[in-house]
């Protein structure tokens, strides 16, 4: 076997094996469910799994810029989206800040891999609200390129009539309190390329894994970086009943059966071209033997014959 075939057969085993690493973490990394975030907060999401959001709404970002939701959907690019206020007291700011440390530990860069929107609910709050916290979203996040961070995370306000379109279509049901602030979910959704909903997460701790997990699912594995990613993505499925991912069993038989086949297919290509290999040589060896003796024809013979005449 060459260098070339050990490396990616090795490599092709250490993936496997992050995999099975990968499995207790998963596991471990359960986030708070919607029925528990109900109890908390008294307002739930109504899952509206494979829809899609109103490409054609149109909102205000931080630069005080109409834009048309459409226009962040590219068919490549998974997205985060977060419904906040930007006046809210404690949950809000909360949500953004753990969601920007879980985002400088993933392995992806927004603006590169995928893209994070933030949209207000309350149809009162400005834009200079939302570049205020716009700014501390990108002075807290510190993973890639400052062009691609603020190319890939904005910030929005929009009019009454866009934001209850925009949040029908999630299913993310908030109500004013008599305290002048909001009661809502605690909740960020993952929304496919194309704009559908893919992945609800909620409470306050959006784990690392989970949220690589969520994007590759999002974007069916178009943002897989590396050989291990893609075998995450296919060996991992989402469980809604438990609220984790799972490590799928028959999947990982495939690869092992997969990789038994290759192993075995290496080993059958190593033997015939070890067979080859002996076999030229004893062809090279009779030919030598063959060209000796042409050279010097019964050399033996002549000697004795020389002998007798003397």
């Amino acid at each position: 076997m060459n260098l070339n075939a050990t490396t990616k057969m090795l490599t092709t085993l250490l993936a496997i094996a992050s995999v099975w690493f990968a499995a207790p973490i998963a596991s471990a990394q359960r986030i708070l469910d919607r029925d528990e975030i109900v109890e908390l907060n008294g307002v739930e999401v109504t899952e509206h799994l494979g829809d899609g959001v109103p490409l054609d709404a149109t909102f205000t970002n931080h630069n005080g810029e109409t834009i048309v939701f459409g226009d962040y959907f590219d068919g490549e690019t998974p997205v985060v989206l977060v419904m906040v206020y930007y006046q809210c007291p404690v949950v809000c700011p909360t949500v953004l800040s753990q969601l920007t440390t879980s985002l400088n530990e993933l392995e992806y860069n927004a603006g590169e891999d995928y893209r994070v929107l933030v949209v207000s609910f309350d149809h009162d709050e400005t834009t200079t609200m939302a570049l205020g916290e716009r700014t501390k979203f990108l002075d807290a996040y510190n993973r890639g390129s400052e062009t691609d961070a603020r190319a890939g995370i904005a910030f929005h306000t929009g009019d009454v009539l866009n934001i209850r379109r925009l949040v029908n279509s999630i299913g993310f049901n908030f109500n004013p309190t008599d305290a002048g602030d909001y009661a809502h979910p605690i909740s960020l959704m993952i929304l496919s390329p194309e704009g559908q909903v893919s992945r609800y997460m909620y409470g306050f701790e959006y784990p690392p894994q989970e949220l690589k997990l969520s994007l590759l699912d999002a974007s069916q594995g178009k943002i897989a970086q590396s050989f291990g990613d893609r075998l995450l993505h296919f060996c991992y499925a989402f469980d809604p009943n438990a609220g984790v991912y799972s490590l799928q069993a028959f999947r990982v038989m495939q690869i092992g059966a997969g990789l038994t086949v290759l192993i075995l297919a290496i080993g059958l290509t190593l033997l015939f071209i070890g067979d080859r290999a002996r076999r030229r040589r004893y062809l090279a060896k009779q030919s030598q033997n063959t060209t000796d003796e042409s050279t010097n024809p019964s050399g033996s013979y002549a000697g004795a014959k020389t002998g007798h005449v003397s």
